[in-house]
């Protein structure tokens, strides 16, 4: 096992708590952040994998993650391991907490120890601490951190298998705390300030160079195709949606995950492969990007519910940054202007929405859609969060810690 890097005490040691694995399929917010905090050796980074928010399934995928988590857990601090598949960048060191995933009451009190010991040496640092967390539930660790960031990217409390009493309690916490909060979207911006947070708003970008590559090495193409990429989620997305619109001779290509987050899509899977829809599978970032390079068409075919009233879906700038044009159910997350992305608000106004974008994008709209996600790109997002933390630790005050000063305690 290699040993987590040593860094000046100077530095910050930035404590993620993901609501993820480091090795999930698709990148999320959680992994790209982490990324950029540790970019230019600004900072320190462990992250520290899913506290298991949502109740295990007696199903073959949660039982392959339970798994996971047992053997990751053995290589504690991890920069490298064999079976990685997303890359760590140098800075950054991974942590698989071993916690029962219940969160409330006497049993979550077992929790508490096993998260301690496994962050004890982020808890002894000297220097400033910053706990970066996309969960609401942390076990107190802000009682360690010279700073807490709160990076809320879902509406917790409305996913299935999550108890929202959880999410409530915890949330009205930090608030109380006086943690910094960061929302993705307007609606979860609104949610936040009703907890009394003053969240900053900082809506989804994405990783634009990697489609941006893609699209330009294109060889061409395919008139009338549309794709989707993403997490094939039935509480997510509208399969009967994808299916109609494949139905009109729309060639509709679709890849990522099967309902990764929880539930079951046999049925609902069933309904895309019989109207032709064609599945390609879980692809790496590159290959997801070949494919949106050979399109015409993105789709966002979300459902319409309280869960997806809060998403706002990094997908729509990497459809950009590969030139397509972007069609979208009726979400709030997403940025309709009438030119290049839609929001529809009926399954006929979608199919015909899509239809409308049948051949290949000129130059000039290539260049234009380009151009609008060049302006949400996680490069420039990293930039912005590496602003925030310097201004929020100088405020603070939160120098390198005296070696006098006495541990703090949770």
């Amino acid at each position: 096992m290699n040993s987590a890097p040593s860094h000046s005490p100077a530095l910050p040691w930035v404590l993620v708590l993901g609501t993820a694995d480091w090795n999930q399929p698709i990148a999320t917010n959680q992994h790209y952040a982490s990324r950029e905090i540790a970019r230019d050796a600004f900072a320190r980074v462990s992250f520290v994998e899913s506290l298991a928010l949502r109740k295990p399934e007696l199903s073959r995928r949660d039982i392959r993650r339970v798994g996971r988590r047992l053997q990751s857990a053995l290589t504690r601090h991890r920069s490298v391991r064999d079976d990685q598949t997303r890359q760590i960048p140098p800075g950054l060191d991974i942590r698989s907490p071993l916690v029962v995933p219940v969160h409330r009451g006497v049993i979550s009190m077992l929790n508490r120890p096993r998260l301690k010991r496994l962050v004890a040496d982020w808890a002894r640092y000297r220097g400033p601490k910053v706990l970066w967390t996309y969960t609401p539930t942390t076990y107190a660790l802000e009682r360690l951190a010279d700073l807490t960031v709160y990076h809320c990217v879902d509406l917790l409390g409305t996913v299935p298998g999550i108890d929202p009493r959880v999410i409530d309690e915890n949330e009205s916490h930090l608030a109380q705390h006086g943690c910094v909060a960061v929302a993705s979207s307007a609606v979860v911006d609104e949610h936040l300030r009703d907890v009394g947070f003053a969240p900053l708003l900082w809506e989804n970008v994405a990783d634009t160079d990697v489609f941006a590559g893609a699209a330009r090495d294109a060889p061409g193409r395919t008139p009338n195709s549309a794709f989707f990429a993403g997490n094939l989620s039935p509480l997510k997305v509208d399969y009967g949606l994808l299916a109609s619109l494949a139905k009109t001779g729309v060639r509709v290509r679709v890849a990522g995950p099967r309902a990764e987050g929880g539930g079951h899509d046999s049925d609902q899977f069933r309904t895309l492969v019989d109207a032709g829809v064609e599945y390609l599978g879980t692809l790496p970032l590159e290959r997801v990007a070949e494919e949106m390079g050979s399109a015409t068409v993105g789709l966002i075919p979300y459902r319409m519910n309280e869960y997806t009233r809060g998403v706002s879906p990094l997908k729509t700038y990497e459809y950009l940054a590969s030139g397509l044009a972007v069609v979208s159910t009726d979400l709030p997350g997403v940025s309709h202007d009438g030119v290049d992305v839609w929001r529809t608000r009926s399954t006929d106004e979608f199919v015909a929405r899509v239809q409308r974008f049948r051949a290949a994008p000129s130059v000039e709209e290539v260049d234009r859609r380009l151009e609008t996600a060049l302006r949400h790109s996680w490069g420039a997002r990293g930039r912005q969060i590496r602003a925030m933390l310097a201004e929020q630790l100088e405020t603070l005050g939160a120098a390198p810690c005296n070696a006098e000063q006495p541990e703090r305690e949770v």
